[in-house]
């Protein structure tokens, strides 16, 4: 039998992850000698985990909070994504040990809605709900595919109006705009694409939990409404979208597609998705 192949995820903390569900998943499924461990590590010995995992000869690891950023600066080669985004949550050991960081949060994003719904971003006014990493994604993703306006609402208004000007900077096209949580219903209407990439919804704290990102009646009912929680898989934000008549899309389709990204870069063969996703919302369920 041959010796399994180490691949796993760096965070802290992360009692919460799935990724060890996930790529178990498919390695199993598809035959392959591969081991997916969760590590939680201490942003400051971070540089020592990411220099190990070379030494111990990993296939690969993926990153989640904290370390996306600090991963980014420790990388000898970047993708475009990773540039583009100034994070890494994949990293490759290419020839001669050297370090390459991917990006496949906002790639992922985008297979998962298009999967779910069949809709290309060309053309559509989009809302995203947050300035911070995720919404960093989505924002570029956004200008790449040609999204014809899209607005960015953050509780602290200035993260959000840097985040547009940025994302302008490395795409003159886009017309962008960034703002706080005051005029909602105005920056809503006529959208045809909604994401919340806050945690508002998230399993853990019961006000975080009730908490819905933008008010019911502001949401267009002809809109698909995406959201970035995974747990609870049916979120306020989502129940409000369908009762408002608008397509609802969780997370659990973008944690499931970034990831299957991240499997092709490491091991070159394609993670068997519908089997994955059955196995990760089995774990969810028994949570």
């Amino acid at each position: 039998m041959p010796l399994e192949k180490t691949l796993a995820i760096f965070g802290y903390p992360l009692g919460h992850t799935l990724s060890p569900v996930m790529h178990n998943a498919a390695a199993q499924a598809l035959g392959l000698a591969y081991r997916f461990t969760a590590y939680e590590v201490h942003p400051d010995r971070y540089e020592e985990a990411v220099r190990g995992a070379g030494a111990m000869g990993f296939a690969g690891f993926c990153v989640t909070i904290p370390h996306k950023v600090a991963t980014f600066r420790l990388m000898d080669e970047l993708s475009e994504d990773a540039r583009l985004m100034g994070a890494v949550n994949m990293v490759t050991f290419e020839e001669g040990g050297r370090l390459k960081g991917h990006n496949t949060d906002g790639a992922g994003w985008l297979r998962s809605l298009e999967e779910e719904t069949g809709v290309s971003l060309e053309g559509k006014r989009c809302l995203l709900l947050g300035a911070g990493g995720a919404a960093r994604a989505i924002a570029i993703k956004l200008a790449q595919t040609g999204a014809a306006h899209v607005e960015i609402r953050n509780r602290t208004a200035e993260k959000a109006v840097a985040l547009a000007q940025e994302v302008k900077s490395h795409f003159q096209d886009v017309e962008i705009g960034g703002g706080g949580l005051d005029a909602l219903e105005s920056a809503a209407q006529g959208r045809d694409i909604i994401v919340n990439t806050t945690s508002l919804g998230m399993t853990g704290d019961a006000a975080r939990e009730a908490a819905c990102p933008l008010p019911e009646e502001f949401i267009p009912p002809e809109s698909i409404c995406a959201d970035a929680v995974y747990n609870p898989l049916d979120t306020p934000f989502l129940k409000a979208a369908r009762r408002r008549g608008a397509r609802a899309v969780s997370g659990v389709g973008w944690l499931l597609h970034q990831g299957a990204l991240g499997w092709e870069l490491w091991t070159g063969t394609q993670m068997p998705v519908e089997h994955v996703r059955e196995k990760m919302l089995e774990a969810l369920r028994n949570r």
